[in-house]
């Protein structure tokens, strides 16, 4: 019997791809039935929005990470001891 691909949408927002050779098999439980392209869709939109939270959860880090360093370099402390206190590298661009 030749495999079936069907794709779900969970109650909780999950998504599930499910590969089987039964004939007409049962959705889990409260589960809405996706097309391949809504499915495909859903994912790539849920895969976009992690990237975007992992961007911004970095840019907040290393935000947060500056401050510290800016706050220990105005306390007088030396550079170095301030970057690895704060585990900021401050950029070295543009530094001749």
């Amino acid at each position: 019997m030749a495999e079936q691909t069907f794709y779900y949408e969970l109650p909780d927002g999950a998504l599930r791809e499910v590969v089987t050779t039964e004939t007409d098999p049962a959705p889990p439980d409260g589960a809405t039935v996706l097309t391949a392209d809504e499915y495909n869709a859903k994912k790539t939109a849920r895969e976009a929005d992690l990237t975007q939270q992992q961007a911004d959860t970095q840019a907040a880090e290393r935000a947060q990470k500056k401050n510290a360093y800016d706050a220990l370099n105005a306390a007088n402390f030396d550079p170095a001891v301030a970057s690895t206190l704060s585990g900021y590298t401050p950029s070295t661009s543009g530094v001749a």
